[in-house]
């Protein structure tokens, strides 16, 4: 049986997801909240914010830690939806996986990209994972002072603001999945804020 393409790229993004989500359930104390892998609109990333809030308040999480998950959640959902790249058939999917543990939260967004794009990416979030919370903050109002827009119409700041409100690194991947595409995948740690005991 011959598969097209769009069943490659297809099954690569769902095999992708699948990896994403075993290895936070084989972490002892991870617990998936919320999983999606497949079309995003802006409905679904309205809804997927607004369910992730629900959640954390039923989960008596603190309000602090709610506005940074769900910051960081909104910025990696629109980055999808406005820069991940779309399949022939101008659909454009993505991966989230958000898990729970006992000290942090995890968030993995994945998007299909460019090939062409992946080594300035690269580069990019190489560079940005570098900067310390000063320079992060530095770097933040020169882009937004500048307004120097991508070919997509962004000023570049989504990256940086998830550094920001995440207080953590990039971990970043990038899976070759045909002459034009790869899978771009990247996570967030937010450390949970644990009362003392």
């Amino acid at each position: 049986m011959k598969y097209s393409t769009e069943d490659i790229i297809d099954t690569a993004s769902k095999l992708k997801f699948d990896s994403i989500r075993d290895r936070y359930v084989k972490e002892d104390s991870l617990s998936i909240v919320m999983s999606h892998c497949g079309v995003f609109s802006q409905d679904l990333v309205n809804s997927l914010g607004e369910g992730a809030e629900e959640i954390l308040i039923a989960s008596n999480e603190k309000r602090q830690m709610i506005r940074r998950i769900f910051s960081v959640l909104i910025e990696g959902l629109q980055n999808i939806k406005i820069h991940g790249e779309p399949n022939k058939e101008d659909v454009k999917s993505g991966i989230l996986v958000l898990a729970k543990g006992e000290n942090c939260y995890k968030i993995t967004f994945g998007n299909l990209i460019l090939n062409d794009l992946v080594s300035s990416m690269d580069d990019r979030l190489t560079e940005l994972n570098t900067l310390d919370e000063v320079e992060l903050k530095e770097r933040y109002m020169k882009v937004l002072s500048e307004g120097i827009l991508s070919n997509k119409g962004g000023a570049g700041l989504g990256f940086i603001t998830m550094k920001m409100k995440a207080k953590s690194n990039l971990n970043f991947h990038f899976q070759k999945v045909s002459k034009e595409l790869s899978v771009f995948t990247f996570e967030l740690v937010i450390q949970r804020l644990i009362e003392n005991a």
